[in-house]
């Protein structure tokens, strides 16, 4: 949506009558009104900063609000409690203070009160409104202490150049980050700049899969599980020839589908204390609201660029890198356009399109020649909205959100290896919101909002090839002689597989007033589907012989060379199909009891429960969910919670399990004269890993919380700060089985445990006017975090059944990650700011983080043999102390009426800093400063 400029004018004297207070004389109201009733509110909101009252307004009403330049929204507002239409909660919100308002166009407009003319009456003028909504963090206090709340201008400000939403949130105290297809110890890599999917985090200790993803209500998450390696991250390799596992994705993302984040309005992030409504994570809970269509036909159109000639690197210094090693080549294109609007009575649209494109080049080792490789990434967002407002109240939605993904990938030490990892994904719903006009047995301003919705995904590996094979080349005479200058070269893949999920859900709330409390009462039902899929019958050629004797008996046999070489052994992948469904049910129910006769204060108290039942493990839990809250006169509150979150990524296993275990096949020639002669006859040798499911004596994993926080007033400086204290104890967690003693069978087990622990303080002001006409949003807040997790890792790749030698002893590479909490940073301080200037024609965000040292363990690079095995030897290393700080600007070249010109630019890694990853010598470039510059238009 663009920066506007609204027309408002301001008026003394209500059109009309008003229910509730008597409104004052320079109380600014609508010019017009309607003719049926206002709608009715329970409002409890105490004396808090205006910002957050009136974000709390907003939610509670349905209305966004802006704000006009030079007001001040920090300065308190007064408290609101009883049954109010909008109009008069906001007249009792606004007595007294500086501030008035004016409902205009559907939203608040909040401005500066105008001081009445001799005649009786006010000065009306032009006034030039920033954005649809006043810019600010809102820090929830009471039972919403867990919720961050960024408004849309706050979005914008803080994703930077690639529009990725859950970027937004890095700036948050409870959330670690993991970057796709890079992990920790690595340098900057071309794969790991042309992974457009989003963000993965991990909340409150959660895994990056364990959070509930939310868009309009509607979760968005991949219930199949996530392609990992032992510490949680994408495992897809920069260019390693010999590391990719013929049972993973590679596409599998925590998201069922990618979401740009220019369609939202509103994103919050819930770390703690979470409502009874949400179930099925142990992290946290994130929604997403998507833009809803405007009042008036508007437009916009937007391109932006990045790429490796706008990008700074920094070599390693402390090692000489490998000879063919280069900086990664890459360039990021994004460009979308959407279009919003009324297109009949109480009718209004939302469309928008966009489109992400990635191109990167890398470059093999002198092993190849250093051949150069490029590949592509694609990612495409489509969006249609339909709304009905009724004059009732009533809000009828239908919503279809399609998020196409393909990522081309390929090794540039392996011929013929090119795969394309896809990840479609389908949103969409029909909801319906209206209130319910009953009065009885204590219950009072209903309302109902359901919503029927249906989402499916397809993540899928493709590649021509389903035959891969070692092939000797130092043979002089060889038809393989030149193919690559070392011993053993690669040619081929492994085939396509392919996961697909569909999810048709019906959630429904019921809200309103119950006696002197709020009740919240509600069902959430899904049946959900998933399949798991190989067509073809895949190998993998090794063993390979040289020899000029060597006859095939068999004309095409794809690993056999007459008088040349041949494959003694393979490995054979079978195809397979598996189905799992199942169906899940929930009821939930919360109420807010309110004891206004207590001493110095009121108390809130807030018990919750929710009954769930799956039928893919059978079981039944029960989650309950307490908070109670104490608000004293002097705006400082107490609240203290206890808590209980069930997993609900139970799917992965099962389609795991649905995988065959590989089979080694064995070959031997038979002599014959001087030749010998390979058959295309193979026998068995041995088994790989199978997994193992046993839904029926498992029991769901969950993850017991308390917690504790204060909110108050800053003295003097004012704005909102929050203290918190957050403690988790993981139980009954998925793990592998500790009884099982063979390699080739792992059994899952309720065996596993995890802890988290936090201390965090936040801070959040609305600066007002400062000399050059700026207005600001300023943030900062800090955090200490500690996080312990056993070995529950259940999948095992070749990495990890290896090993890793560390402090003297042999262990599993997966147990690295447990030695270190999973390698978290566990103590940081975020500092953010967004601002405006000139009228809002200048707009910057600013996000900051500074990281104390810690330590961690690296790969020495060094290798050590013990009984007649190889190890990587591992060692403890330490993570300097770094501050990070990224930049976005938007500057309006051109306004003319509703027509806006906005140059935008983003700098991610302003200070130029290399970072602290413990580096390759084949990738031993540090990604430092970056830019990406656009345009977008808006009418």
């Amino acid at each position: 949506m663009a920066y506007a400029t609204l027309l408002v004018s301001c008026f003394g004297i209500p059109a009309h009558a008003q229910t509730g207070p008597t409104p004052q004389t320079d109380q600014a109201v609508p010019v017009a009104q309607q003719d049926q009733p206002a709608p009715i509110f329970q409002f409890d909101i105490p004396s808090l900063p205006l910002m957050q009252a009136l974000e709390r307004v907003s939610e509670l009403t349905g209305t966004a609000y802006s704000a006009v330049a030079d007001v001040n929204l920090a300065q308190d507002g007064n408290a609101i409690s009883g049954r109010f239409d909008l109009q008069s909660a906001l007249q009792t919100l606004f007595d007294g203070t500086d501030l008035t308002f004016s409902l205009t166009d559907g939203q608040i407009v909040i401005l500066k009160r105008v001081d009445a003319q001799s005649t009786g009456g006010t000065t009306t003028a032009p006034i030039v409104v920033q954005g649809s909504q006043s810019p600010g963090i809102a820090l929830g206090s009471g039972a919403d202490s867990g919720s961050t709340v960024y408004g849309e201008q706050l979005i914008k400000g803080f994703v930077q150049g690639n529009n990725d939403p859950n970027m937004v949130f890095r700036a948050n105290p409870n959330v670690q980050y993991v970057v796709q297809g890079q992990r920790d110890e690595d340098g900057a890599s071309a794969t790991a700049e042309q992974d457009l999917r989003p963000q993965t985090l991990s909340i409150s200790g959660g895994a990056i899969d364990q959070n509930n993803i939310r868009l309009d209500g509607v979760g968005i998450n991949s219930l199949g599980g996530t392609d990992t390696s032992y510490n949680g991250e994408s495992n897809l390799p920069d260019d390693d020839k010999n590391s990719i596992n013929a049972d993973d994705l590679y596409g599998l993302h925590p998201q069922s589908v990618y979401v740009d984040a220019s369609i939202f309005k509103q994103a919050e992030i819930i770390d703690s204390n979470v409502s009874a409504k949400y179930g099925g994570f142990q992290g946290g809970v994130i929604n997403y609201e998507v833009m809803d269509p405007s009042d008036r036909p508007t437009f916009s159109a937007n391109i932006s660029r990045t790429g490796s000639n706008w990008t700074e690197y920094h070599l390693k210094s402390d090692e000489t890198p490998d000879a063919t090693a280069r900086e990664p080549r890459f360039t990021k294109l994004m460009y979308g356009t959407s279009a919003s609007g009324p297109v009949a009575d109480q009718w209004g649209v939302v469309v928008s399109a966009g489109r992400k494109t990635a191109e990167a080049t890398k470059y093999a080792g002198d092993d190849y020649y250093g051949r150069e490789v490029s590949t592509e990434s694609t990612a495409d967002n489509v969006l249609g909205k339909l709304q009905f407002k009724g004059n009732d109240g009533i809000k009828l939605t239908t919503q279809l959100v399609y998020a196409p993904y393909s990522q081309e990938w390929e090794a540039a030490e392996n011929y013929n290896s090119k795969m394309d990892v896809t990840g479609d994904g389908l949103s969409t719903y029909v909801g319906l919101e209206m209130p319910i006009e009953y009065d009885g047995y204590g219950l009072s301003n209903l309302k109902l909002d359901t919503r029927l919705s249906f989402n499916t995904s397809e993540n899928a590996r493709e590649s021509e090839s389903n035959v891969r094979r070692q092939i000797r080349s130092g043979v002089a005479g060889s038809a393989y002689e030149n193919l690559c200058d070392a011993t053993n070269c690669y040619d081929g893949w492994y085939g396509d597989l392919t996961q697909t999920e569909q999810d048709l859900g019906y959630t429904t709330d019921l809200t309103g007033n119950l006696g002197n409390g709020d009740i919240l009462v509600g069902a959430d039902l899904h049946s959900i589907r998933a399949n798991r899929r190989r067509p073809e019958d895949v190998y993998y050629y090794y063993s390979t012989s040289v020899n000029s004797a060597i006859v095939c008996a068999d004309a095409d046999d794809p690993a056999c060379d007459d008088g040349d070489q041949v494959s003694r052994r393979r490995v054979h992948y079978d195809a397979f199909s598996g189905t799992a469904s199942f169906s899940t049910a929930a009821l939930y129910a919360e109420y807010g009891m309110n004891f206004d006769n207590v001493p110095f204060g009121e108390v809130e108290v807030r018990p919750g429960l929710r009954l769930e039942r799956e039928t893919f493990l059978g079981n039944t839990n029960l989650a309950p969910r307490f908070n109670a809250t104490y608000y004293t006169d002097w705006d400082v509150s107490f609240t203290a919670g206890w808590n209980r979150y069930y997993a609900a990524n139970m799917l992965s296993y099962a389609l795991r399990d649905a995988t065959p275990s590989t089979t080694v096949e064995n070959r031997t020639g038979t002599t014959s004269g001087v030749d010998i002669i390979y058959s295309d006859d193979w026998s068995y040798l041995s088994s790989g890993n199978k997994y193992n499911f046993k839904g029926s004596d498992l029991k769901t994993p969950f993850t017991d919380e308390r917690m504790a926080a204060v909110t108050f007033p800053l003295p003097f400086l004012g704005g909102n700060t929050r203290l918190k204290w957050v403690e988790r104890k993981g139980r009954e967690q998925f793990s592998r089985d500790s009884t099982d003693s063979s390699l080739s069978t792992y059994t899952l087990s309720n065996e596993g445990s995890s802890s988290y622990s936090s201390y965090s303080m936040e801070w959040s002001k609305k600066i007002g006017t400062d000399p050059w006409g700026g207005q600001h949003a300023f943030s900062i807040n800090g955090q200490y975090s500690e996080r312990q997790t056993s070995n529950n890792t259940y999948y095992a790749t070749s990495d990890e059944t290896e090993g890793a030698y560390y402090n003297g002893n042999v262990i599993p590479t997966m147990d690295l990650g447990v030695l270190t909490g999973n390698l978290d940073e566990p103590i940081f301080v975020n500092v953010s700011l967004y601002s405006s200037y000139l009228d809002d024609t200048l707009r910057t965000g600013l996000v900051g983080r500074y990281t104390t040292g810690y330590d961690t363990i690296t790969d020495s690079g060094s290798d050590i043999t013990i009984n007649g095995e190889t190890y990587d030897i591992y060692e403890d290393g330490y993570n300097k102390a770094r501050f990070d700080l990224d930049m976005s600007l938007d500057y309006d070249v051109i306004r003319e009426d509703n027509r806006v010109l906005t140059l935008n630019a983003s700098i991610d890694n302003v200070l130029n800093r290399g970072g602290g990853h413990t580096l390759s010598a084949s990738t031993p470039y540090r990604k430092g400063r970056a830019f990406w510059l656009g345009l977008t238009y808006t009418y």
